[in-house]
């Protein structure tokens, strides 16, 4: 393990949980605000968070996302930014991966019901994005390393959005029992 990512664990191991989250409440139908975090490695990964955003808007959440692009050239259509967006890339982090002052504090200060990692694999910065937000209930992928989620889907090697849009939906409605 090298220099750098023993100060990445170090860092999200010293993240205080959020003091006044408050517990998921099963009886509760839907959440009503949902975060949505996306390490964005091709453009083909923007149809998972459009369809997990097609998701909860049905079910009447309000979604805000932030999205840290790979590559700072990459362009996004108008259609994805909007003001619930924020859109970070790599001059927005620090050499450890951690966030510059200024660029998530609206997505951080934010109470949400549901914060959701869709990010197909590791990436130290969404994880401590993940990590800072303050949510109800954390959901990520099964990915090494582990991060502190409330709740871990194991996707496999299926990266099918449909396959993750049930495997989500099921896991949230098993949460909800009483």
């Amino acid at each position: 393990m090298g220099f750098k990512q023993v100060m990445q664990n170090r860092q999200l191991a010293s993240i205080k949980p959020f003091v006044k989250m408050v517990k998921w409440n099963p009886r509760e139908s839907s959440p009503r605000s949902v975060g949505l975090i996306l390490y964005l490695e091709d453009m083909s990964e923007l149809v998972l968070l459009k369809k997990v955003q097609t998701f909860f808007t049905k079910e009447g959440a309000e979604c805000r996302t932030c999205i840290f692009k790979k590559n700072p050239k990459q362009h996004i259509s108008e259609e994805w930014v909007d003001k619930s967006v924020v859109l970070i890339d790599q001059k927005s982090v620090n050499w450890y991966g951690m966030i510059r002052p200024g660029y998530i504090e609206s997505f951080v200060h934010e109470s949400f019901d549901l914060v959701i990692n869709l990010s197909k694999n590791y990436f130290f910065t969404t994880a401590y994005v993940a990590s800072l937000a303050k949510a109800s209930l954390k959901v990520g992928r099964y990915v090494w390393p582990l991060t502190s989620y409330h709740l871990v889907l194991g996707t496999g090697q299926s990266h099918n959005e449909d396959d993750f849009i049930h495997l989500l939906d099921s896991s949230l409605q098993f949460i909800r029992l009483e």
